[in-house]
């Protein structure tokens, strides 16, 4: 049972209190969240965080209101219960077994049936990215997926579970591939890629897809929506409508995101020298690329370096939490 394998420990419990805050306050429609309701940042507690629905949804009477998660993809299981689920603009309705695939910057909302029970895994783009690339070369899972009455759970879904809450040797790699698993899975069961196709075949979807396609070769050598539309043959301001309308973020913003999320990639998982970080990101000024880094985390490249190291540290000593 996957909600066996899932417990509340110390910085759960921190972190919800702190959604608490954030989530109940005034705010603006759809606004950026990261991970339980904080304010978008560029920090991430772990590898993979999973929670139970109702850790959430539960204190809020169920109703989670339209939002979106700049840097995190995220994964829900319903098990039993429902709801609606707003994806963008549509409403979609929830039922017992069903899963949906969220990508980073898309708009949604909730709202549950009381005591639906299932799970919600969130990913960010440091740890989905990487594995999008490798096992989803059409894109899929850069648009949201509706999977309905798949049969049983993921099986993937449960082993992430119990690896996520377990500070075994070897966690890290265990945890990447029962996502690589998890995403396999999802798009096993989805649409042919060719009906994925047809539904997102109007003009400005193609065009989106042609640029996702070029940004994810190209972002070391181009760094100007100008760079990019002219390889696409399409006007800059055109490219940037686009762009808004997919993923909410205009061109420019789309490819300081995917450089700065290279940059996280190097500085969390290698330890090359910074200015050599700088280097393979197309910066010829360390300096500037760190003035960079700064102005879209929060945090120069140096302390967020040590923030992941001691991050990830505390993960693997974190004592087994108790099942409840």
């Amino acid at each position: 049972m996957i909600l066996s394998h899932l417990a509340t420990c110390d910085w759960t419990r921190e972190w919800k209190y702190r959604s608490n805050i954030w989530m109940n306050r005034t705010i603006d429609p759809a606004p950026d969240y990261g991970l339980l309701g904080e304010p978008a940042q560029a920090g991430f507690p772990d590898l993979v965080h999973i929670e139970r629905l109702h850790e959430r949804s539960g204190p809020r009477r169920w109703r989670i209101a339209a939002h979106r998660h700049p840097a995190l993809h995220q994964i829900f299981w319903i098990d039993r219960g429902g709801g609606s689920i707003r994806l963008g603009d549509t409403l979609h309705e929830l039922h017992d077994s069903t899963l949906a695939s969220i990508p980073a910057g898309l708009v949604h909302g909730f709202h549950f049936t009381a005591g639906t029970e299932g799970v919600v895994v969130t990913l960010p783009d440091i740890v989905f990215n990487p594995i999008r690339l490798a096992v989803d070369r059409v894109h899929q899972l850069m648009h949201p997926l509706l999977l309905t009455n798949p049969g049983e759970a993921p099986p993937s879904l449960e082993a992430l579970a119990r690896e996520h809450g377990t500070p075994a040797p070897h966690r890290t790699e265990a945890l990447h591939a029962q996502v690589t698993l998890l995403l396999i899975w999802i798009l096993r069961h989805g649409p042919p890629a060719s009906e994925r196709g047809a539904h997102h075949a109007t003009a400005g979807g193609r065009l989106f897809a042609r640029f996702q396609g070029l940004l994810d070769s190209e972002y070391t050598r181009l760094h100007s929506v100008d760079a990019y539309a002219q390889r696409l043959s399409v006007t800059a301001p055109h490219l940037s409508r686009v762009c808004r309308q997919a993923r909410g973020r205009s061109a420019s913003a789309l490819i300081r995101d995917r450089q700065m999320l290279e940059a996280r990639r190097l500085l969390a998982y290698t330890q090359i020298r910074i200015a050599e970080v700088a280097f393979q990101l197309g910066y010829s000024d360390p300096a500037y690329f760190s003035r960079v880094f700064a102005g879209h985390t929060g945090v120069a490249p140096r302390e967020f370096r040590r923030g992941f190291t001691n991050t990830a540290s505390n993960n693997v000593v974190m004592p087994a939490p108790r099942a409840r």
